[in-house]
């Protein structure tokens, strides 16, 4: 077999990395967009220090879109990527969690070709059009969970049709990722813990699945070693900065397993729940599902589950898997059912439908192939609480 482990995304990592923005902005160019959430980069300071490095290295303009929100619309990209064309901008720079970075990766494909972004995210059947060109980005991740600074994939839900998707293309890579552990500090406890266990998702996911790239897999396995240990830390030491550096660099790993490896059954079906239900974040839908989903699972590759359980500091048995999360989400404060979060249990069927509809691709790499029983059935249990 031949590998392939393709990095084109330039990462500087550490403190005041963010200081950087300035210098490396100016190899694209003099104007730029700034995509961003309402308010969080600007109450952190960290839209002020981006600012501040940009207009020191010469760059004075800039147009501020902070409209983004979570689980990203394809609305919000298409007008994002209207303002980008209007204002002629050289480069963008995505600030925030992963729906920031996903937004900003996402105009610049839209504000580069023709259409609009649902013409380029991936059904079963394909994208409807292939990308040529995309101005370049720079992304400044805030929080430490979805790994979309080194990764190719933006997911963007469709508000109308209630219908979450990836765009991925070679062409959706960020030039560049500044990755500052120091912003990440001004997490709540509960965000540290739903995007720390998003990161952790995209490890076991991609460890376990059935793609193979044993150099990936390296990747997925520092990252579930590092996030059992200092996620914990994290949560309960909000200010310490040792386990936030650990974590970012955690979550940059497993954004790498997965852009060579994928994600699997875990993700398709959280995906349905945030875009049905955009008030439940997506890390905390793959925390709610994944017990679930493992304990179906763990049976079809059981050695890579084996070794999650002992990452994770359990005995290295398969069925430990299942363990070691229930143990590691009830220590994090995630230890939630689809009912907690306010799914109705009428709409079961209607999620069961759009995993078959949107994701079924997913169903040949997850460890055991699921057939829709199995999926619907999943979801009930998710919603009981019954493991």
């Amino acid at each position: 077999m031949v590998l392939n482990f393709y990095r084109p995304v330039e990462v500087f990592f550490g403190k005041g990395a963010v200081e950087k923005t300035g210098e490396v902005a100016r190899r694209y160019g003099f104007k730029a967009l700034i995509v961003t959430g309402k308010e969080s980069a600007r109450r952190s300071g960290a839209l002020e220090r981006v600012v501040k490095s940009l207009n020191s290295h010469g760059i004075q303009e800039y147009i501020l879109y902070n409209e983004v929100i979570p689980n990203p619309t394809d609305r919000v990209v298409n007008e994002g990527a209207e303002l980008a064309v209007k204002e002629r901008v050289d480069f963008i720079i995505g600030l925030g969690g992963g729906s920031a970075l996903d937004t900003a990766k996402a105009i610049s494909i839209v504000s580069s070709n023709e259409g609009s972004v649902w013409d380029y995210v991936k059904y079963p059947e394909g994208a409807r059009l292939a990308p040529y060109l995309s101005r370049p980005v720079i992304c400044i991740p805030t929080t430490a969970g979805t790994g979309s600074e080194v990764d190719r994939y933006s997911v963007i839900t469709n508000e109308i049709r209630k219908e979450k998707l990836v765009l991925p293309h070679s062409l959706n890579y960020p030039k560049v990722a500044l990755i500052d552990p120091e912003l990440t500090l001004t997490m709540s406890p509960e965000l540290t813990a739903i995007t720390g266990f998003d990161a952790l998702t995209h490890a076991l996911e991609s460890l376990t699945n059935r793609a193979e790239n044993f150099m990936a897999e390296e990747c997925s396995v520092k990252a579930i070693e590092l996030i059992s240990k200092w996620l914990p830390v994290a949560v309960e030491e909000p200010d310490n900065y040792t386990a936030r550096e650990k974590l970012a660099y955690a979550s940059m790993l497993a954004g790498i397993a997965i852009d060579h490896l994928g994600v699997a059954l875990i993700h398709a079906m959280e995906h349905p729940v945030s875009a049905h239900y955009p008030q439940v974040a997506h890390g905390l839908g793959l925390a709610i599902l994944s017990p679930y989903i493992t304990r179906f699972n763990y049976k079809g590759n059981p050695e890579k589950y084996a070794l999650f359980a002992r990452l994770m500091g359990y005995e290295e048995r398969p069925e430990l898997a299942v363990d070691a999360l229930v143990d590691f989400l009830e220590r994090i404060g995630l230890l939630r059912t689809l009912k907690d979060v306010g799914v109705e249990e009428d709409m079961l069927d209607r999620l069961t439908e759009d995993v078959y509809m949107l994701a079924r691709h997913s169903f040949l790499i997850n460890p055991v192939e699921p057939s829709l029983e199995d999926v619907r059935n999943l979801y009930q249990r998710a919603y009981e609480g019954s493991l």
